[in-house]
């Protein structure tokens, strides 16, 4: 075969290489993006809904508290803590939460 034939196959294959190859990484970086963007939507609405559930809880407190006299939120909070062995942080509580950055 000719080198210049030889050449232009070099060119065209490494030409074409290179436009794959920087797909590809434009296509991982993109949905790499893509997913931590996702991530930090799935996690603004679970602390969104803390946020509702605790306004419920403080109602519910409330409307005890106006029947009984006592709020029974730190009573039911420990015996939820005793029976399911999980924990109430506290950390993503309004005026807490700083948001996403």
């Amino acid at each position: 075969m000719e080198p210049q034939i030889i050449s232009s196959l070099i060119i065209g294959t490494s030409t074409i290489f290179s436009t794959v190859l920087g797909v590809s990484a434009a296509w991982l970086i993109g949905r790499k993006v893509s997913q931590r963007q996702k991530l930090e939507e799935d996690l603004d609405r679970a602390v969104r809904d803390i946020h509702f559930l605790l306004a419920v809880e403080e109602a519910h407190c409330a409307r005890n508290k106006t029947a009984g006299n006592e709020s029974f939120k730190l009573r039911t909070r420990s015996a939820v803590k005793e029976t399911s062995g999980t924990e109430f942080s506290g950390r993503f509580t309004p005026g807490n939460w700083k948001g996403i950055k």
